[in-house]
């Protein structure tokens, strides 16, 4: 039976890795910048480019690609990053989250800051919440969350 459940996840992980390589990349050259907006949800793809976002209130951001540069000008419920080396300056922003490498976030207020990965910085001026402590979980190496006056 172990046998069994052992080649049946080798065949599983073998075919997954066959349709990851077909795939086509997020971005196929620098100059591709992708922006979709759906409800209340404005997701951006992309290597290497300049955006600003002019969130209305309580948007979610999603930021997927690498080495973007994203302002966001009003307030959003939450930030998502998934990438490496992309630095967004905004607002308040709610909840932060962070998966990927060399990313850096400075902000007005935030409430929650999730990260995961390395060497990621989130920096901001000041919290909403009534411990004055903002709810910090990461995972990784060398991140910092850290409070600027």
């Amino acid at each position: 039976m172990k046998l069994r459940t052992i080649a049946l996840g080798f065949s599983l992980l073998l075919i997954g890795s066959f349709v990851m390589a077909g795939r086509e990349p997020i971005s196929k050259n620098v100059d591709d910048f992708v922006v979709h907006q759906q409800g209340k949800v404005i997701a951006i793809e992309g290597v290497g480019n300049k955006r600003t976002i002019e969130a209305k209130g309580g948007e979610i951001i999603q930021i997927e690609g690498a080495d973007n540069k994203v302002v966001i000008r009003g307030n959003v419920s939450k930030l998502i990053i998934e990438g490496k080396g992309n630095t967004v300056t905004g607002n308040d922003i709610a909840t932060v989250t962070i998966e990927g490498a060399d990313n850096m976030v400075n902000m007005g207020s935030v409430e929650t800051v999730q990260i995961e990965g390395v060497k990621n910085h989130v920096h901001y001026k000041s919290t909403k919440n009534k411990s004055g402590q903002v709810k910090v979980s990461t995972e990784g190496a060398d991140n910092m969350v850290m409070k600027m006056k």
